[in-house]
């Protein structure tokens, strides 16, 4: 997903920046050629962006930049340097890696694909589907697939499609080129060693994972390989609708532990709404709650009161024939439609499938509306329809709030291997500054109650607290890395929270009935 990047640690001599600036970009403009190296053209642009076209650029690139001691932020599919308060940083360098998109080799042999960081997913899927084989993962489940690289979403770690069977993103990498803060390129996994090909990620220590979500902390990301594996002959999709929110997780857990989806989603009411208002109709006949907040949902006494709900699950399954189809799809019925308010049919989960890089985009994307938002957690199978319920019951809660802001609240949820993923997704119509800053302080809140109820993210360290939640020894170890990889902090400097004396998770979550919070 794209993420603002962490505050750089700016120099004390704003003077002695501008002069660092000027003779990296003067170094750059020989060494890559002028057309790679620009200036801003708005007052808030970064001083330099730097558009290498190989991977040696790369490195001679981030060599130079280091040693002017200037900082250092990666920009991938739709993400931007920015500091804390969403604005472009205006003393460092971006370095864009939108040229760095080859596929650099399919080996159909071994099992294995290599791309430069900045290909993105559609066209790494466009490239295997000619040859019957696929990555491991494909798109991942953002509101701009098409724009996603895959050097973004292991920065990140991200879902995507095959994450009900396969885990996220990072799950799938067999190994990565990383250029350090020096200019140098470190190989991961077994290409780490001398003479071998990148066909296994384990070559004692992990080091791949040391660079797996550290959102370009440690480094910047040249090559990423991960595993192929064959197309399914055949799939199928089912839908079913829900009442209310911890029906519908109790079901993602359900169908977790059958072990038997390639994918699973859940759209709440003003998900379904949406779809609606695009021609996608798939619940008539079934009544259900288009005002999800204002109308739907009350609180008696602290119980919610719950009208026919609208929930959709769609499940998604694979197999080599038509018999195994069928085998998967009984368990998913025998499984949901004890608990499901009826099955659906399946056209949702159908197109999903079919359009993985513009399905999501085109129905949950940006729009006309004055602003958007999103944030996400992750949470334990054993807890899922709790968050669910206690994810509801916040929006309730607020819906005066919300209401008043013209805010509107679309969720998705998302069933992985070993977790379920809630994404609340905050629009409004209101341009003014009042009803951004309260979908910011919902934003906030929420994912600070997530918090308290061990939640984990994708993107650790910008929005999300990283360095304020481990342990003392983690962070201390973690620190130790960050300095022996990037001794003068050059490297999206900020990034995981390693560069802030003051961190999310270091708040007082302000409001929320109950005394949820009490034992935190």
């Amino acid at each position: 997903m794209s993420r603002p990047i962490a505050k750089s640690n700016r120099a004390s001599n704003p003077k002695s920046n501008a002069v660092r600036l000027k003779a990296a970009a003067a170094e750059l403009r020989d060494l890559l050629g002028p057309a790679r190296v620009l200036g801003p053209t708005r007052p808030r642009d970064p001083a330099l962006r730097v558009r290498p076209g190989t991977v040696a650029e790369l490195c001679r690139a981030v060599a130079a930049l280091g040693a002017a001691g200037v900082a250092m932020f990666p920009q991938g599919g739709g993400t931007h340097a920015a500091d804390d308060d969403g604005l472009p940083v205006n003393d460092a360098a971006v370095i864009e890696l939108a040229d760095l998109n080859r596929i650099v080799e399919i080996n159909e042999a071994d099992r294995y694909v290599t791309v430069e960081a900045g290909c993105t997913w559609a066209a790494l899927d466009a490239a295997l589907k000619a040859r019957r084989v696929r990555a491991g993962v494909r798109a991942p489940l953002v509101l701009a697939p098409g724009a996603a690289t895959v050097g973004g979403a292991v920065s990140t770690n991200a879902v995507c499609l095959g994450s009900g069977a396969r885990g996220t993103a990072n799950d799938a990498v067999l190994g990565l080129d990383v250029v350090l803060a020096d200019g140098s390129l470190v190989e991961t996994g077994a290409a780490a060693a001398e003479g071998r090909t990148p066909f296994l990620r384990h070559f004692g220590p992990d080091l791949t994972g040391l660079f797996l979500g550290d959102c370009g902390s440690f480094g910047i990301k040249a090559h990423v390989t991960l595993p192929l594996c064959g197309l399914s002959a055949h799939d199928a999709c089912v839908s079913f609708a829900f009442e209310r929110f911890e029906d519908v997780m109790e079901a993602q857990v359900a169908i977790t532990r059958l072990d038997v989806a390639a994918a699973h989603w859940a759209l709440d009411p003003a998900c379904n709404d949406r779809l609606a208002a695009r021609g996608i109709k798939f619940l008539e006949g079934l009544t259900y709650t288009r005002d999800v907040i204002a109308t739907a949902k009350v609180l008696v006494d602290g119980h919610r009161t719950v009208m026919r709900g609208g929930w959709t699950l769609h499940v998604a399954v694979e197999g080599d024939s038509e018999r195994e189809i069928e085998l998967k799809l009984g368990k998913v019925r025998r499984t949901l439609v004890p608990t499901a308010m009826k099955e659906l049919p399946g056209a949702v989960a159908q197109q999903a499938r079919g359009q993985p890089f513009t399905a999501f985009a085109e129905w949950f994307g940006p729009s006309q509306d004055a602003g958007w938002s999103t944030l996400h957690g992750l949470f334990p199978l054993s807890r899922a329809a709790e968050i669910a319920g206690v994810t509801d019951e916040y929006f309730i809660r607020h819906r005066e709030a919300i209401a008043r802001h013209g805010i509107d609240i679309a969720t998705i949820t998302v069933g992985l291997d070993r977790a379920v993923l809630i994404q609340p997704i905050l629009r409004w119509t209101d341009p003014g500054a009042a009803a951004k800053s309260a979908a910011a302080t919902l934003r906030r809140d929420l994912a600070l109650l997530w918090g308290a109820f061990g939640a984990s993210h994708f993107g650790l360290g910008t929005f999300y607290p990283y360095a304020g939640a481990l342990s003392s020894a983690a962070l201390a170890m973690v620190r130790a890395m960050k300095q022996t990889l990037d001794p003068k902090g050059l490297m999206n400097p900020g990034a995981l929270g390693l560069a802030q004396p003051k961190t999310m998770a270091s708040l007082k979550f302000a409001e929320f009935p109950q005394n949820l919070l009490e034992d935190h």
